[in-house]
Parts: structure tokens; sequence; C-alpha cells
């Protein structure tokens, strides 16, 4: 479940990037980046600086054994179902319908960003760009 919920937050943080919407401000005031500097796609990995990326790795880490264990299988993680701030407990088929269908997205969330990065690494383009250039079989229009 947490595998597709990251791969969700990914496509999501994809979509965002190619559409210009960025962070204002600084990603490094010491190496002056700015957040609009960085790259769209799998490319914008490798401008983050080194200390970035073990702050990212860190926090990873401490979310997945301190505060949401990977041992929890339940899909229930504290976070609630359904509209915030409105308490909606779910039992039985509903609930089990309810994970079903999270499994599924998360599913198609993963096939969706790694063909993404697979896609921008045969042909060099972003998605967007992908879509903009009608390249999206890889081979270019017609």
């Amino acid at each position: 479940r947490k595998h597709g919920r990251i791969a969700m937050a990914a496509v999501v943080g994809m979509l965002f990037h190619n559409a210009g919407i960025e962070f204002p401000g600084y990603l490094s005031k010491k190496e002056n980046i700015l957040f609009s500097d960085i790259p769209d796609g799998i490319h914008g990995l490798f401008a983050v600086p080194i200390a970035g990326l073990t702050q990212i790795v860190f926090a990873i880490g401490v979310v997945e054994l301190a505060i949401w264990p990977a041992s929890n299988y339940s899909g229930d993680y504290g976070t609630g179902y359904g509209r915030p701030f409105v308490p909606n407990v779910l039992e039985g088929e509903e609930l089990k319908y309810k994970l079903d269908m999270e499994i599924n997205q998360g599913r198609a969330a993963m096939m969706g960003i790694f063909g993404a990065m697979v896609g921008e690494m045969v042909t060099g383009q972003t998605l967007a760009e992908q879509v903009a250039s009608g390249n999206l079989i890889g081979y270019g229009p017609p």
C-alpha cells in the first residue's frame, strides 16, 4: 500500500513540475540554487545537492522506521479515510472495497511513473515535452 501511495505522490509531483509549478525561493542558498533551476524529469535528481538528497533519504528512513512502520499491512496509518475533519469509519465490505481500490490505483501509479521515467530515458524528453511534440510512442510524429 505504501509504495502505491508514494507512486501516486510521484505522479502528481511530476505533473506539477512539468506544468511549471514550483516552490518559490532557494533550494540551497549556500550553492545559490533556486527551485526553478532544477530541471524537469529524472535529470532533476542529479541537480539536487548531495546534502539535500541525504536529508530526503533520512526523512524517508524516519517515516519508514518510526512513524509508519512497514510491518503494518492493514493500510491504516492513522490518517483516516474520506473527507478531512469528518470522522469516517469504514468496516466490512466497504473497507475491503476501498483498500482494494487503493491498491489498484497504486499499481496504476507505479506503472505510470515508471513508464514516464523509461520514456524520458529513451527519448530524452520529459512527459510534457513528449505530449507537446506528439512523441508519445518514442518515434516522433508521423
